[in-house]
């Protein structure tokens, strides 16, 4: 009977989907079924060692990743199936780690695709599926460090995505695809892609995860030039916003806002667009989160470059600045925090313009402030 409840709860780890905002759901999972398996066969602690390395690797702590996968060869050291498993999923931590680890895993991930034709058989319901599908992904992944990534590469997670049906394996076999389409110029390809996450994610009842979909699928929309398409992407990211409130997550809701901004801005509607950030710029100033602020200010500073509108740019850095040092009393850390928003303005418009903009800003600001005390010193 505990050899059926280990059993059962192991398959309910495995089978709760792994998204990126989905890890404390499995973690959960993989809690419950840990007091249950200590007196279990070993193959069902590996299997749920493996789980969990699968989860730190997500969380970003790849070292509780690697320690995870080393247990599962203390746990099943003849077990050639799961063996292989976590030397696939070791290969996955090694290239989130860096380039010299990325070399090693790129080595390693060659020779296991040299041997699995032979281990894993022509059997479509064979249990070395989740090993074809692992490796598939750990390619997909490793060459999308490549520049340009080879296409052969993501062949086979393309046809992976296409069979199969766990949405864990589907949703991010459809992010790589779309990450490797924009990175070949192919806008249209990764929206299909990203198109396709979507549902998963919502089906999967993790709104963090569709947000951040439908929000990248937007940017692939608007980065096809097309109007039509643009619209969908407007259409996208308001679904993606009011997800974010319902669900109050504030920062996607941020990244929301700055997506809307990218739409519109994309379709000449600057106006709108900084209206948008100014949202989120007095968000930021009603939290006290300077670095988002300063963010901020320079997405609206951006905007207003890139429509041509160089002196609206220049005040925007500057006014933003001065609000900055008056509120925290602190000019020279608002200065550095500023300064590089200014460097991207000047690397833009080059050295003169810039000085002649402050100039004429300043002389503006002079006579400004010159009316102001006339009329305050005007009897009538």
């Amino acid at each position: 009977m505990t050899d059926h409840l280990a059993r059962a709860a192991v398959d309910r780890a495995e089978r709760e989907p792994l998204l990126g905002h989905r890890a404390a759901a499995v973690r959960a999972a993989i809690d419950a079924a840990a007091p249950l398996l200590e007196t279990a066969d070993p193959p069902l602690r590996a299997r749920l060692l493996l789980r969990l390395a699968s989860v730190t690797m997500v969380e970003g702590d790849y070292e509780a990743a690697d320690q995870a996968l080393e247990a599962v060869g203390r746990h099943v050291p003849d077990d050639t199936l799961l063996r292989f498993l976590a030397g696939v999923r070791a290969c996955r931590v090694a290239i989130r780690r860096g380039p010299e680890p990325r070399k090693v895993a790129h080595d390693t991930l060659v020779r296991a695709a040299m041997r699995l034709p032979e281990l894993a058989g022509d059997d479509a319901a064979s249990p070395w599926h989740v090993v074809t599908s692992e490796l598939a992904l750990a390619i997909a992944e490793l060459a999308l460090h490549d520049d340009p990534p080879a296409a052969t590469a993501f062949e086979p997670l393309g046809r992976l995505v296409t069979e199969l049906a766990e949405p864990e394996i589907a949703f991010a076999g459809h992010q790589l695809l779309a990450a490797y389409a924009l990175s070949i110029g192919e806008p249209e390809r990764a929206a299909r892609e990203l198109r396709a996450a979507v549902p998963i994610a919502k089906q999967a009842g993790s709104p963090a995860d569709e947000i951040e979909a439908r929000l990248a699928l937007a940017g692939a929309l608007v980065a096809t030039g097309d109007p039509i398409a643009r619209d969908k992407a407007a259409g996208t990211v308001s679904r993606a916003l009011e997800l974010a409130e319902r669900h109050a997550l504030v920062e996607l809701r941020h990244a929301a806002l700055i997506a809307q901004a990218g739409v519109l801005a994309s379709g000449g509607k600057t106006a709108s667009a900084i209206d948008r950030v100014l949202e989120l710029a007095r968000s930021a100033v009603a939290r006290a989160d300077i670095a988002e602020y300063v963010a901020a200010v320079g997405i609206m500073a951006e905007l207003y470059a890139r429509s041509g509108d160089h002196v609206s740019a220049f005040r925007t850095i500057v006014e933003a600045h001065r609000a900055l040092a008056d509120a925290t009393g602190a000019s020279d850390a608002a200065v550095e925090r500023f300064r590089p928003l200014l460097a991207r303005l000047r690397d833009r418009i080059g050295e003169d313009r810039l000085m002649k903009i402050a100039a004429d800003v300043e002389h503006a600001n002079h006579l400004a402030d010159q009316i102001a005390h006339q009329n305050r010193s005007d009897p009538s």
